[in-house]
């Protein structure tokens, strides 16, 4: 199986590094979560679309064409709603609601200028309205609609709806989460199954693991230089032994996730391997990142924990990418189930 990028794939990053380059300098990287501006600028070019059905207008593009858009945002320390606004809530409206409804929710996100969130938790529904909480909403502070799940059920839910309440969060990385109390909250239910759920959030789960992996090749880029730049002893760094052997353990872990990742893009969103191909490349590559992140902090020094340097700042994203549906060891005990 060839796992190189093709013609259209590399130009699609290729954009997506144009636009992260103009709108976000290097030495902003994860500071803060992306302005509006630039991420509108990225749904005008399409880029947010690429990946939606083409029945909703976006450019029916699959996993593999996914993880090229979030592996670019990873490896500038972009912080977005790409994987869980696009590829989790926008596209199961898109698959699943009225024509009406992808209208009015799935093209304003897929254009930059409104944004959708995934919200799962303890929620029941009495007389077509909704009761329960939905704790740690990602990007649930701003988002204009939510697709509200249980294992089996989704529904569409807008923003200003009547008995919706939220309690914004501000997580590690700097952006803005929320807790939704939902209180006879009017809702519409999605015809949706257990399986339309599950490959909606192994898709965004997909995209925070390419993120994941973007960031840890820059971290040991970054790293590395750092290594040969670094004097200690009267010579560099990156000559001692131990430096150079942890280097290359950050490097295997880099490539042994790179590899889960392609796998799981490779096969086909609704092929029967998807789900377990993407908890697979979670199960390994959530420890990896947070291996190669902290490893990346401790060979900076003191400096690595700071504000100051883009380490510091990676790990804290990192360390709210491996917790979002589930840690890596809950990931391995669902596969040994």
């Amino acid at each position: 199986m060839d796992f190189r990028v093709s013609d259209e794939q590399a130009l699609l990053r290729d954009m997506v590094q144009r636009v992260l380059a103009d709108g976000l300098p290097a030495a902003d990287a994860g500071k803060h979560p992306m302005p509006a501006a630039d991420w509108h600028a990225m749904g005008r070019l399409g880029i947010l679309a690429v990946a939606l059905p083409e029945q909703a207008g976006g450019m029916g593009g699959g996993p593999a064409d996914a993880i090229v858009v979030a592996e670019a945002l990873g490896a500038a320390v972009a912080i977005t709603p790409f994987a869980e606004g696009i590829l989790g809530a926008a596209d199961l409206i898109a698959r699943r609601a009225t024509a009406d409804q992808a209208t009015r929710w799935v093209s304003p996100a897929a254009e930059g200028r409104a944004s959708v969130a995934l919200a799962e938790g303890d929620v029941v529904e009495r007389d077509g309205m909704l009761h329960g909480r939905c704790p740690l909403v990602r990007w649930g502070a701003d988002a204009e609609a939510f697709v509200v799940i249980t294992a089996t059920q989704a529904w569409l839910v807008a923003g200003d709806a009547t008995g919706l309440a939220r309690a914004a969060i501000r997580l590690a990385d700097g952006s803005i989460a929320a807790t939704l109390t939902l209180d006879g909250c009017a809702a519409t239910a999605l015809p949706v199954t257990a399986d339309d759920i599950e490959r909606a959030v192994a898709m965004a789960q997909l995209g925070y693991i390419a993120e994941m992996v973007g960031m840890m090749a820059t971290l040991i880029d970054l790293t590395v230089d750092y290594a040969q730049q670094r004097r200690q002893f009267g010579m560099p760094i990156a000559t001692f032994q131990v430096v150079q052997h942890k280097l290359a353990r950050m490097f295997i872990r880099l490539e042994q996730s790179r590899s889960l990742l392609l796998k799981a893009a490779a096969t086909p969103r609704d092929g029967p391997d998807f789900v377990r191909h993407v908890i697979g490349a979670k199960a390994y590559g959530a420890d990896a990142a947070q291996h190669v992140a902290e490893e990346a902090v401790h060979l900076h020094g003191g400096m690595g924990v700071t504000d100051e340097l883009v380490v510091g700042r990676a790990l804290r994203r990192i360390m709210v990418l491996t917790h979002v549906f589930g840690r890596a060891d809950e990931a391995r005990q669902r596969l040994a189930a």
